[in-house]
């Protein structure tokens, strides 16, 4: 391998890994555009949900999600907030255009209980913390020079439901703590820090 292969074999890793960390910040942030951006058309899902990752022209409502995406922001409502911790990435290239990956999370949701209107089916009498921690298998294709997932499945190594502790949450300042949507800080940091 040549000093040019290599280093493209370098920037295509990075651009994946910069595929699988968007995921995250759009789960986390319920950004239903960016959500669609990580995946190609056509692209399949297999985590929770069997079918279409992302297909913008399919129909969907609340309830009644034809594609990953919309089921996922289905499930994201039942919960007050979310964070996605993305561990161990191991990147293998099968082409110049082709590649697996193999990605370690650990995700936390709170879930909104019983009586709360956004609560699912699955609540409880209070809210609960819902942990989940297994590994991202993804096929990447790159199209039109653009590396994104065709396949996802994801695997679940270990789940934890517990009663909730937000001790000390309540004096951190309002603004420094996470919002979902275009709320949050980091849509709005290149104002705020220029």
């Amino acid at each position: 391998m040549n000093m040019d292969s290599e280093l493209q074999e370098l920037l295509d890793k990075k651009a994946m890994e910069e595929v699988i960390k968007t995921y995250a910040r759009a789960i986390d942030r319920m950004d239903v555009p960016l959500l669609r951006s990580v995946f190609h058309p056509g692209s399949q899902h297999s985590h929770f949900f069997e079918g279409p990752s992302s297909d913008p022209k399919l129909p969907s409502k609340p309830g009644a999600p034809l594609d990953f995406v919309a089921f996922a922001m289905d499930v994201l409502r039942c919960h007050s907030r979310t964070h996605h911790q993305l561990g161990n990435t191991l990147i293998e290239l099968e082409s110049d255009t082709s590649a697996f990956a193999e990605t370690y999370f650990t995700a936390y949701h709170r879930m909104r209980a019983i009586g709360d209107k956004l609560a699912g089916a699955s609540a409880c009498d209070t809210e609960m913390d819902f942990f989940v921690g297994g590994r991202y298998i993804d096929r990447f294709e790159k199209r039109a020079g653009k590396w994104k997932i065709t396949h996802r499945t994801g695997m679940t190594d270990w789940m934890r439901l517990e009663p909730p502790s937000s001790q000390g949450i309540a004096a951190i300042a309002p603004q420094q703590i996470s919002k979902r949507g275009k709320q949050d800080m980091v849509y709005r940091c290149r104002q705020l820090y220029r």
